[in-house]
């Protein structure tokens, strides 16, 4: 009798297994469908192409939008606060857990992932996953904050003063 209650467990736990890939995919069909005229939208605002910002969101989250990853990233691409700031978010973590605000931001950083990866999409993936700063900087995309501002006072002072202030 325990022996045909151990055999009947164990075919219920392998028919859940063979099931378990099958909802499993379904379910990330569903979640892209759900999602995709948002992240079709976003990527169209970030010159990106839309099967590289559902890659991504695959590989972070498989559409799960209130994930919090390791390190503190959030929402289904996976963003941190941090990073988030970086490309003009002012919200708070909890904000980047909403599915529109998290792919807004995130899809800027991904722009800037892209763009220095030259339109290489594993490589893009690689660099928003890691970062791609001194990559950027390596190949001259990126200056730092003290070259930023003396190139805006040198274009300031090389501009000709506004009108209302020359002498009539």
């Amino acid at each position: 009798m325990k022996s045909a209650a151990i055999a009947a467990a164990a075919a219920a736990a392998a028919a859940t297994a063979l099931l378990l890939p099958t909802f499993a995919h379904a379910q990330h069909k569903i979640g892209r469908e759900h999602y995709r005229e948002m992240v079709l939208r976003h990527a169209a605002e970030n010159n990106l192409p839309e099967s590289l910002v559902h890659r991504v969101i695959m590989r972070e989250s498989k559409y799960q939008p209130h994930l919090t990853g390791k390190g503190g990233a959030l929402g289904m691409m996976q963003i941190k606060l941090a990073t988030a700031r970086g490309v003009g978010y002012t919200g708070t973590a909890q904000g980047l857990y909403d599915p529109e605000t998290n792919v807004k931001y995130a899809t800027r950083y991904l722009a800037g992932a892209y763009r220095t990866a030259h339109g290489n999409h594993d490589l893009a993936v690689r660099y928003y996953a890691a970062g791609y700063y001194y990559a950027a900087k390596r190949q001259g995309l990126l200056q730092d904050g003290r070259t930023r501002r003396a190139m805006a006072r040198a274009d300031a002072r090389a501009l000709p003063p506004p009108l209302s202030l020359l002498p009539e």
